[in-house]
């Protein structure tokens, strides 16, 4: 894969109409200034790029170049905004990316190597061409590649597909795209200190669902995240309410397990707050949702989670169960909070069921 940055470059002074997509491999600095064997990192950058370029190939679209641990590519047939299948063809390659992942990272780990994680990004607009070194490749320009570009440095979490508004509207016009992928609106990405740009996260729709019994208490830890996004949806069986559990305290999530079990609740329950924000971002309603935070938690904090779930829908209702004395602090933290969403640990069995019931009224 060349870099074509230090190559001449000259302006066509033609334009297009396309999806452009950027795929960032995360942490990967970090993984690599780890590796003392050159022959080791040439392995792991070329595992990433021809996987990707593979794929990207499969769906019709095209790679322009690499930007350090970045691909920009995109999809010439989506130049046509009445194209389906194309703009179909765009999602399902970033999709595809994602799955992949699996099995390049098994590969990765019996050569001791660190495993792939993405963060993609795409959207729709006017791309500039310009012809670079020899003439014979083309490379992108102009404000939609900005934008896709800061929509990816914006993102927090890894291995999620965030589209930019314009992308969404045309998505959104057909109707057997609309019906079989969720849209969840990812907030505003600021492309400049005032401006900002809605983003949405993108999943597809999940036909399967748990079984049929009345209640139950899930924990994810049995699961592959893979097995997790195949099986596991959440539904509100016989209109009871639901509660997903986030504490990356094990003994704790058994805990508030075992309080509420009889109680008649639809429970889930996380360890890794990353995992249980993208479950809750696939489920497609949120009534009669409770979920409760730990604050101090790895990678995602719950004054982060909390935001970002709000974000999802705010109807979402939030318990905070902390060991920090913190409650008049985190009251003028989070707007719209009340002390009643603050429990101490360790928690009283009847006082959480009796917050868990008031919220859930």
């Amino acid at each position: 894969m060349k870099n074509f940055s230090s190559q001449e470059i000259r302006f066509s002074g033609d334009s297009i109409k396309s999806c452009v997509v950027f795929i960032d491999l995360v942490d990967s600095t970090k993984n690599t200034i780890t590796m003392d064997n050159l022959e080791h990192i040439r392995i792991y950058y070329t595992k990433f790029m021809n996987s990707i370029s593979k794929i990207v190939k499969n769906y019709g679209g095209k790679v322009i170049k690499n930007i350090g641990d970045c691909l920009l590519l995109y999809f010439p047939k989506a130049s046509d905004n009445k194209n389906e299948n194309a703009f179909r063809e765009v999602i399902e390659c970033g999709l595809k990316i994602l799955d992949s992942r699996y099995a390049v990272n098994q590969e990765l780990s019996k050569q001791h190597l660190p495993p792939f994680s993405y963060k993609i990004s795409m959207d729709f607009g006017v791309l500039d061409l310009a012809l670079v070194g020899d003439y014979s490749q083309i490379d992108l320009f102009g404000s939609t590649v900005n934008r896709c570009s800061k929509i990816n440095s914006s993102l927090s979490i890894a291995n999620q597909i965030i589209i930019g508004d314009n992308f969404y509207r045309i998505l959104k016009s057909f109707p057997n795209i609309a019906n079989n992928y969720n849209f969840i609106n990812n907030g505003e990405c600021m492309i400049t200190e005032t401006i900002g740009y809605t983003t949405y996260s993108i999943k597809k729709v999940s036909k399967l669902t748990l079984d049929n019994s009345s209640s139950s208490t899930t924990s994810t830890d049995d699961f592959t995240e893979t097995k997790r996004e195949k099986n596991l949806f959440f539904p509100q069986r016989n209109n009871n309410k639901r509660i997903i559990l986030v504490d990356d305290d094990p003994d704790i999530i058994f805990t508030y397990e075992s309080f509420l079990k009889d109680s008649g609740y639809e429970i889930i329950s996380f360890t890794d707050p990353c995992k249980a924000l993208n479950f809750i971002k696939d489920l497609k309603n949120f009534n009669d949702l409770l979920v409760t935070l730990d604050i101090k938690m790895k990678d995602l904090n719950g004054f982060q989670l909390q935001q970002q779930i709000k974000s999802i829908d705010p109807t979402i209702k939030i318990l905070f169960i902390t060991v920090l004395d913190i409650s008049d602090e985190i009251l003028t933290i989070v707007p719209g909070l009340s002390k009643e969403q603050i429990l101490m640990k360790p928690v009283d069995r009847k006082i959480l069921l009796s917050t868990v019931k008031k919220l859930l009224k």
